[in-house]
C-alpha cells in the first residue's frame, strides 16, 4: 500500500445537520492530493456517526474512527493512532476552512521537523478574547510554550513527532500537551495568523467551567510532565 502524505483528523460531535456539506468542501480542495481524511464522531446524540460511516463508504479517502467515549482529545489521539500519513494533522470540523490546511501544509513542508499551527485573532467575544489571554499566559509560564493561541487548529507535525511523545489528555488540554512536548523537544513551531472565523454549525462548548477546567488542568499537567 502507498504510504499517504497526510492524515487529517476531523472529531465531530453533533453535526449530522451540517457535515456532509463540511466534507464535500475538503473533498474539492483534497481532490488531487495523496491525502485521507479520518472523521472521528465522538459521542454524538444525533445521527452523525451514522453520517460518518457513511461518507466512510462513500469516498475511499475518508475512514471513520468511532470515540463512543466523547472528549476533544481522546478523539483526535484516536485519529492520529489510526492515520497512515507521513504527516498529521487535526482540526476543528465546525469551524476549519478546508484550504486553511492546504496553505498550511505548504507552509510546513518548508521545515517539515516543525509543527505548524493556525493563530487566531480578532475572536470578536471580550471575554472569550481575554479567556485565551491568561490561559496562552499560564502555558508559556509553565511550558515555556512561546507561541500564540495554544489551542488554535489546524495542528501539522510529522509523524516521528507523535511516535516519539506520550499522549494522555483526554479533553482540552491536548492542544497544551502537545505544544508542551514541542517545547521540551526544542521543536520549532510555525505559525499561520488568522483573523476571525466562524462556525460550519453547531455550538461552541467552550463556557466559563470549561474554562476554569482548563485552568487548573493546565496546572495539573505541568505537574505530571515535570
Amino acid at each position: 500500500m502507498m504510504m499517504l502524505e497526510l492524515s487529517v483528523i476531523l472529531p465531530v460531535h453533533n453535526q449530522a445537520d451540517h457535515i456532509v456539506g463540511v466534507i464535500e468542501e475538503y473533498l474539492k480542495v483534497f481532490r488531487k492530493k495523496n491525502w485521507e481524511i479520518i472523521l472521528v464522531p465522538n459521542a454524538s446524540r444525533d445521527n452523525s456517526t451514522y453520517i460518518c460511516q457513511k461518507l466512510a463508504k462513500k469516498h475511499k479517502n475518508i475512514r471513520a474512527v468511532e470515540n463512543p467515549l466523547g472528549g476533544w482529545g481522546l478523539s483526535v489521539r484516536k485519529g492520529l493512532e489510526n492515520a497512515r500519513g507521513r504527516f498529521l494533522c487535526y482540526a476543528n470540523s465546525a469551524r476549519t476552512d478546508p484550504s486553511q490546511i492546504a496553505e498550511l501544509f505548504q507552509k510546513f513542508m518548508e521545515k517539515p521537523d516543525s509543527l505548524a499551527k493556525i493563530s487566531r485573532h480578532h475572536r470578536g467575544y471580550f471575554l472569550r478574547e481575554m479567556g485565551s489571554l491568561f490561559y496562552n499566559l499560564e502555558c508559556r509560564i509553565l511550558f515555556g510554550i512561546t507561541c500564540q493561541d495554544v489551542n488554535g487548529t489546524p495542528k501539522i507535525f510529522n509523524k516521528k513527532f507523535f511516535e516519539r511523545v506520550s499522549l494522555a489528555s483526554n479533553g482540552d488540554l491536548l492542544d497544551a500537551e502537545i505544544l508542551a512536548w514541542c517545547s521540551r523537544f526544542r521543536i520549532t513551531v510555525l505559525e499561520l495568523r488568522q483573523g476571525g472565523w466562524s462556525r460550519h454549525g453547531g455550538k461552541s462548548t467552550t463556557n466559563f467551567k470549561s474554562a476554569v477546567r482548563m485552568y487548573w488542568g493546565a496546572f495539573q499537567l505541568w505537574l505530571g510532565m515535570k
